[in-house]
C-alpha cells in the first residue's frame, strides 16, 4: 500500500520523531504504507523548516526515508479538470491543498492528513485522516 501524504504529516512526522508515541493513531492507520511525498508538499514543509533554521542536510536526510513524486504533466491536468469542476461548483479549494489532492487523484492513492476537512469536498479524492495523541 502507498499513501500521499500532505504537509501536515511531515511536520508530525518532524515534530514527535523524538516522541513517536504521539504518532500512534497515524501508524494504526498507515501500517507499513509507503508514504509519497508530493513535490508541492516538500516545497512547503522545506520552506517552514528553513525558515526554522533547519540545517538542508537534516532535511535531507529526513527526506531519505520517503519517495519523492516529481511534478508531472498528469498532475497538471489533474489539478486543472478538479479546480474547473470545483470552481464552478462554487467552491474552489486552497491551491496548495488542491495540487496535493491532484498527485493523490492522478496516482489513485489515498492522501494522508491531520486536516481531513481541507479535503472534504475535492472530487475523486480518498481522504486517510489521523489524530495526534
Amino acid at each position: 500500500m502507498e499513501v500521499i501524504a500532505d504537509t501536515t504529516v511531515l511536520i508530525d512526522l518532524w515534530r514527535y520523531r523524538k516522541a513517536p508515541r504521539r504518532l500512534g493513531d497515524l501508524t494504526a492507520k498507515v501500517g507499513e504504507a509507503a508514504i509519497l511525498i508530493p513535490w508541492i508538499t516538500q516545497a512547503e514543509f522545506s520552506r517552514g523548516a528553513l525558515f526554522k533554521d533547519v540545517a538542508p542536510v537534516a532535511l535531507a536526510e529526513f527526506y531519505a526515508s520517503f519517495h519523492l513524486l516529481p511534478f508531472e504533466q498528469a498532475t497538471i491536468d489533474v489539478y486543472c479538470r478538479l479546480w474547473v469542476a470545483m470552481a464552478r461548483a462554487g467552491r474552489a479549494p486552497d491551491y496548495p491543498d488542491l495540487w496535493t489532492a491532484a498527485c493523490a487523484v492522478t496516482a489513485k492513492i489515498p492522501l494522508l492528513t491531520r486536516n481531513p476537512r481541507h479535503f472534504a469536498d475535492i472530487p475523486e479524492l480518498e481522504v486517510i485522516g489521523y489524530k495526534i495523541i
